[in-house]
C-alpha cells in the first residue's frame, strides 16, 4: 500500500541497526506500526512483536501481516449460495476467488447494510466516492471507477454481514479487510494519498479490482505470539510492559493521517452506521485519531509522554530530518530517558515519497531526505 512514512525501503538499514545492539531476537513493541512493514520484518527475524497504531486501517494490516501466523479458514456462507457447492468451510484463497465473482447477474441473495448488495440502493462507496452517485457527482469525486466502487461495496458488505454474527473470527475478518484495503488502493484514482483525487481517470483506476492474497509472516520456532493493537502509543506501551526493544516511528510533520487516508479508514470501519462525511473529498469524523505528533507545538510533549511509557531495554527512535522536532531535542530526551553514554545516532538517505509534482501550491525542498535513527540503552 502506498503510505506516507512507509519504511519498506529502509527495513535493511533498520535491521542492521537493531543487530548492532541485540543480535538475538527478543520481544519488541512497535506502537506506530503504519503498514506494519517493520513489525513484519522483525517477526520474520524471530522477534515477538506487539504492533499498534491509532488507525483502524493500520490495525487490519497489523493483524494480516504480524498477528496471524497463517491463513485462517472461512465459512462458505460468505459466498453466494450458488457458489458454495455444499461446502461449510473454505480456505482464504478460494474465498477470494469467490468474492471476485460477487456482482454477477443474479447475485442478490439478501442483505441491506446501508446500500449494500441486494438492497436495491447504491452502495456507500459508489454513492459518495465515484461519479456514479449523486453525492459523488455533486462534488466531482472520482476516487474510483463506478465499476470498482460497486465491487468494493459488495465485498465490504459481505464482510460486514458476516461480522454481525457472533461466531465470526476477528482476526480472519481483519485479514479480509486488509486484503480489500490493498486492492482498493491499487485502483484508487489518486497520486498515493486520499487528500485529493485526480480529475481524470488514471490507467490504474480503470483496471478491475483484484483481491490479491496477503501472506502473513510465519512465526519462527520458539518465538512468542505476536499481537496487534489499535489505540494510542502510550497505552500500548503501558499494557505490554517490559520488552527488549521499543521501536518508535511517529508522524513527523503536519499531515494528519486520518485526513490523508480517510477512505482506507472507511473501508476498515465499515458503514453499517453511515458516517457523516464532509467537504469536497468526503472526509469522515476523525478527531479521536488526530495525533499531537502532527502539531508542532505539541510534538515535544508527545515525545516525553511516549518515552515515559516506554519500558524497553533498547529504544530506537526513527524520525525524518524535515520533522517538527530537531535532532538536538530528540537526542536530549533520549539521553535523559536512558543511559546517556549509550546514545548513538545513525542516518540514511532515501528517495522522497512524492504524492504530487512540484507546482504553484507545492514545492519540495529536495528529492532526497534522510532518516535519522536515535538509539539509547535503558538497562
Amino acid at each position: 500500500m502506498r503510505y506516507l512514512g512507509n519504511k519498506t525501503k529502509l527495513v535493511p538499514f533498520l535491521l542492521e541497526t537493531v543487530d548492532r545492539f541485540q543480535e538475538t531476537p527478543g520481544v519488541a513493541c512497535d506502537p506506530f506500526a503504519g503498514t506494519a512493514s517493520v513489525s513484519a520484518a522483525l517477526k520474520e527475524k524471530g522477534w515477538q512483536v506487539h504492533a499498534g497504531d491509532l488507525m483502524a486501517s493500520s490495525y487490519a494490516l497489523q493483524v494480516a501481516r504480524v498477528q496471524l501466523d497463517g491463513h485462517p479458514r472461512y465459512p462458505a456462507s460468505l459466498l453466494p449460495a450458488a457458489a458454495r457447492n455444499g461446502k461449510r468451510e473454505i480456505g482464504y484463497h478460494a474465498l477470494l476467488e469467490g468474492l471476485a465473482e460477487l456482482g454477477d447477474p443474479g447475485d442478490v441473495d439478501g442483505g441491506d447494510l446501508a446500500g449494500g448488495e441486494g438492497s436495491g440502493r447504491r452502495g456507500f462507496i459508489s454513492e459518495h466516492y465515484t461519479s456514479d452517485g449523486a453525492a459523488g457527482r455533486e462534488h466531482g469525486r472520482m476516487y474510483f471507477s463506478p465499476e470498482n466502487g460497486r465491487k468494493i461495496d459488495r465485498v465490504r458488505t459481505r464482510i460486514e454481514r458476516w461480522t454481525r454474527g457472533s461466531s465470526h473470527s476477528e482476526a480472519a475478518a481483519q485479514l479480509l479487510i486488509a486484503t480489500l484495503i490493498e486492492a482498493a488502493d491499487r485502483v484508487a484514482n489518486t497520486t498515493g494519498v486520499y487528500a485529493s483525487f485526480v480529475k481524470t481517470m488514471q490507467p490504474n483506476a480503470l483496471r478491475p479490482l483484484e483481491l490479491r492474497p496477503i501472506e502473513p509472516t510465519s512465526r519462527r520456532a520458539g518465538a512468542g505470539a505476536c499481537s496487534a493493537f489499535r489505540g494510542p502509543a502510550a497505552r500500548l506501551l503501558q499494557s505490554i510492559g517490559p520488552v527488549d526493544l521499543v521501536y518508535l516511528d511517529p508522524p513527523y510533520n503536519g499531515r494528519q493521517y486520518p485526513a490523508y487516508y480517510h477512505i482506507p479508514e472507511l473501508l476498515a470501519l465499515g458503514w453499517a452506521t453511515p458516517p457523516e462525511i464532509r467537504g469536497k473529498t468526503g472526509l469522515i469524523p476523525d478527531e479521536a485519531q488526530r495525533s499531537d505528533w502532527c502539531r508542532k507545538n505539541r510534538a515535544a510533549d508527545a515525545l516525553r509522554q511516549v518515552l515515559e511509557a516506554a519500558d524497553g531495554r533498547h529504544i530506537l527512535f526513527s524520525y525524518n530530518d524535515e520533522g517538527h522536532l530537531d535532532r538536538a531535542a530528540i537526542e536530549g530526551a533520549l539521553r535523559e530517558r536512558g543511559l546517556p553514554d549509550s546514545y548513538e545516532f545513525h542516518d540514511r538517505a532515501y528517495r522522497r515519497y512524492r504524492s504530487d509534482a512540484d507546482g504553484p501550491r507545492r514545492s519540495y525542498l529536495r528529492d532526497d531526505v534522510r532518516e535519522h535513527l536515535h538509539y539509547v540503552r535503558c538497562a
